[in-house]
């Protein structure tokens, strides 16, 4: 099929009927690109398994943002290397605002102040933070230290000093436990587990004699007698702990430190799409129904702005990678 010239028009020069032509066929491909957002569903990758400490926080948040945007929000799975895996996906996805990530600080602050993964803090738009997850200092009930002091000091009795167990190499209780070896001058052993649930049971044992954990795994043990409480490491007491101090309390506020979560996005959202999904969940995490699912999971809900989100994850990489280089750790 030829294409033909357009014809001038009665009265109408022949370079006007151009220039009128090509704007019929320029305004399908405005239209295109003036299309409201969002165009299709949006996948919210999840850095763990089903069924585990993801789901609790990002069900409630899928489906609040799908109230807000109009759109499907799909969990999307992306287990294995401490949250690394996921992480490097949407770092590396289209940057539409059809991918969000239910990122910690575990694989944005801690992973990449040791190791070399496929991703930097960068790499991201902070959409906002959701809020932060707190530990609480259990030692076994045999252990007998009441505070970080007596536990310290406890220690040094001890020809191999204390044991400390964790989830894992290079996870956030591991860290937490050497700040503590560090700034109370204490002897400790680590001991690493593969998740935390067999770490709990050894502590409950007596086959190791401390470790952090989130509130949500130990409160009934330590409410049981099964594990003494020590310190809380959040600036104020826990509800579900009040008879806990926190780490301030205690003489050790840079001990000070949480699980932090939040919704990320790759880098370069267009400025629309960002400021829409920065106030949709804005929006989700003032909805009180959200709020008490979320706290159901221990979370201490509090949302915190684009910025304010990106400011917190920068310093608590900072600390973690002070921390690793001070312990000489070797973590990879």
């Amino acid at each position: 099929m030829s294409i033909h010239s357009p014809k001038a028009l009665p009265g109408v020069s022949r370079r006007t009927a151009v220039a009128m032509a090509g704007g019929l066929l320029a305004a399908p491909r405005a239209q295109a690109q003036k299309a409201p957002w969002p165009q299709q569903p949006i996948k919210f990758v999840i850095g763990y398994p089903p069924g585990g400490g993801g789901d609790g926080v990002g069900r409630p948040l899928a489906l609040g943002l799908e109230r807000r945007l109009g759109v499907p929000v799909v969990l999307d799975y992306r287990p294995g290397a401490g949250g690394a895996i996921a992480a490097q996906a949407v770092a590396h996805a289209p940057a539409d605002g059809h991918t969000l990530y239910l990122a910690d600080n575990g694989a944005i602050s801690v992973t990449p102040a040791y190791r070399s993964v496929g991703y930097r803090p960068a790499d991201f738009s902070y959409v906002g933070g959701i809020g932060e997850l707190p530990m609480v200092l259990v030692a076994h009930p045999e252990v007998q230290a009441r505070d970080i002091r007596e536990l310290a000091a406890l220690s040094h009795t001890r020809p191999q000093g204390l044991s400390y167990a964790s989830g894992g190499v290079g996870s956030i209780p591991h860290l937490e436990a050497e700040m503590l070896r560090l700034q109370a001058r204490m002897k400790a052993v680590h001991v690493a587990y593969k998740g935390s649930g067999q770490a709990s049971t050894d502590l409950i044992s007596g086959v190791v004699d401390f470790a952090f954990f989130a509130p949500t795994g130990v409160a009934q043990h330590v409410q049981s007698g099964r594990l003494r409480a020590l310190a809380v490491t959040t600036p104020q007491r826990l509800a579900a702990l009040p008879a806990v101090p926190t780490v301030a309390e205690l003489s050790f506020p840079t001990l000070q430190a949480t699980y932090m979560s939040g919704v990320l996005a790759p880098r370069g959202l267009p400025a629309p799409v960002f400021e829409r999904l920065s106030a949709a969940l804005a929006e989700v995490l003032a909805d009180p129904e959200v709020v008490r699912q979320l706290e159901a999971t221990g979370l201490l809900v509090g949302h915190r702005a684009p910025a304010a989100a990106q400011e917190a994850f920068e310093k608590d990489l900072d600390k973690w990678r002070a921390l690793i280089h001070a312990a000489k750790l070797k973590l990879d």
